[in-house]
C-alpha cells in the first residue's frame, strides 16, 4: 500500500468538545449537537460521540467502519489530561507511537493504554472492519485527586511530578472494564438521552477501574522520553511477535532498545508493568490459552510443541499455575476427519 492511498487526519484532544471542529474541517464531517460527529460515506460508516461527563472528566466513544485507509495522527499538546485507551474492535488496529508499530484491538494482546497527552500517537484502523474504541480524558489534577487515596502523599507527589516522571503503560483490558465495553457494543445507536446516561454511568466506572487498578502498580518513577517509549514498545512487540520461539534474552532486547540492561529492565516494567522474562511467559501462556479453545489441535501436546516447549508436562504446570486449570481441562479437541 503506497502512502498516496491513506487519508491522514491529524488533530488533538480537549477535555471540552472543540476539539471535533478539526474532524469537521479535515474530513468534511458532520457535528449534531457539538457531541456527535459523522464521517462522510466515502470514509467510513458509522460516527463517534463526546461527553463531557463530569468537571475533569470526558469520554470520546468511537464506533466506525473505514472504506479507506486512514491514518489518524494524535498530535502532542501541552494540555492538562491523561488519556485511557480501550479498542474492542474485530479486527487488529494498527497503532503508532513514535516510529513504533503496535498491535491493539479486541482479538490482538494489549487493548489498553494509559499515557499522558504529550506523547504523539498514531491509529491506522483496518479497512472494512468494525473499529470500536473508548477514551477517557481525565484532568491531570482530577486524576490526582483519586489516586492519592491509594498512596503515601509523598509518593503521590513522585508520581505525578511531570519533571522527574512519566505517567504511561500498555496492558490487557481488565475483565471488568471488558464486560462493560462489549455492553455498549451490543448497542447500535449513540443518539438518545439513555444512551448518553449509559455512557457516563460506564465511564465513570471505567476510570474507578483503572484508579483502583494502579493503586496495585509498584511505583516506578522515571521520566520517559519519546524514544524511550518507541524502543521498549519496539522490543515488547518484537517478543509479541515471536512467542513460538524461546524467550530472545535480556541482552538482545537490550540491544533493541539501545540502552543498557539495567535501564531496559526498569523501563520495560514502568511502561508494561511485568519484567520482559514474565511479560514473554504470561503472553506465551496467553496464546496458548487461545489454543487450547481454539478447535485446531488434537491434544495438549501438540500445542506445547507449537509454542516452543520442548517438555509438555512443563507446560502443563505453568498453564495450571496461572490460570487455575489444566491444558486438558479447557482444550477444544479437533475432531478426526472421516477419510
Amino acid at each position: 500500500m503506497t502512502g498516496e492511498n491513506i487519508r491522514s487526519l491529524n488533530y488533538y484532544y480537549t477535555l471540552g468538545p472543540d476539539w471535533q471542529h478539526q474532524i469537521v474541517k479535515s474530513l468534511g464531517a458532520q457535528l449534531i449537537d457539538n457531541k456527535l460527529l459523522i464521517i462522510p460515506e466515502d470514509i467510513a460508516s458509522g460516527g463517534s460521540i463526546f461527553l463531557e461527563v463530569a468537571p475533569g472528566l470526558s469520554v470520546h466513544l468511537l464506533d466506525m467502519t473505514f472504506h479507506v485507509p486512514v491514518a489518524i495522527t494524535r498530535l502532542p499538546k501541552d494540555h492538562n489530561y491523561y488519556m485511557i485507551y480501550y479498542n474492542i474492535g474485530d479486527e487488529i488496529s494498527t497503532h503508532i507511537l513514535g516510529d513504533t508499530v503496535h498491535k491493539v484491538g479486541y482479538h490482538s494482546k494489549l487493548g489498553m493504554g494509559f499515557m499522558d497527552c504529550g506523547v504523539k500517537g498514531v491509529i491506522m484502523p483496518p479497512v472494512g472492519e468494525r473499529t470500536y474504541s473508548l477514551r477517557l480524558l481525565v484532568d491531570k489534577t482530577y486524576y490526582k485527586s483519586l489516586a492519592a487515596t491509594n498512596r503515601t502523599a509523598e509518593v503521590t507527589d513522585l508520581l505525578f511530578d511531570e519533571s522527574k516522571n512519566t505517567l504511561f503503560f500498555y496492558s490487557h483490558i481488565d475483565s471488568r472494564s471488558k464486560v462493560l465495553l462489549n455492553e455498549l457494543k451490543r448497542e447500535h445507536h449513540f443518539s438518545g438521552s439513555s444512551f448518553e446516561l449509559k455512557l457516563k454511568h460506564i465511564a465513570l466506572y471505567l476510570l474507578n477501574y483503572v484508579v483502583e487498578r494502579t493503586a496495585r502498580f509498584e511505583p516506578i518513577i522515571n521520566k520517559l522520553s519519546q524514544q524511550d517509549i518507541d524502543n521498549i514498545l519496539k522490543t515488547s512487540q518484537y517478543m509479541l511477535d515471536h512467542l513460538l520461539s524461546e524467550f530472545p534474552g535480556l541482552p538482545a532486547m537490550a540491544e533493541m532498545a539501545e540502552m543498557s540492561g539495567t535501564k531496559y529492565k526498569v523501563l520495560f516494567k514502568k511502561i508494561l508493568k511485568e519484567s520482559p522474562n514474565h511479560f514473554f511467559s504470561n503472553e506465551k501462556l496467553l496464546l496458548g490459552q487461545r489454543l487450547l479453545q481454539s478447535g485446531d489441535f488434537y491434544n495438549v501436546k501438540d500445542i506445547a510443541y507449537e509454542l516452543g516447549y520442548n517438555n509438555p508436562g512443563y507446560f502443563t504446570k505453568l498453564y495450571k499455575r496461572t490460570f487455575g486449570a489444566t491444558p486438558a481441562d479447557v482444550l477444544v479437541s479437533k475432531k478426526m476427519r472421516d477419510f
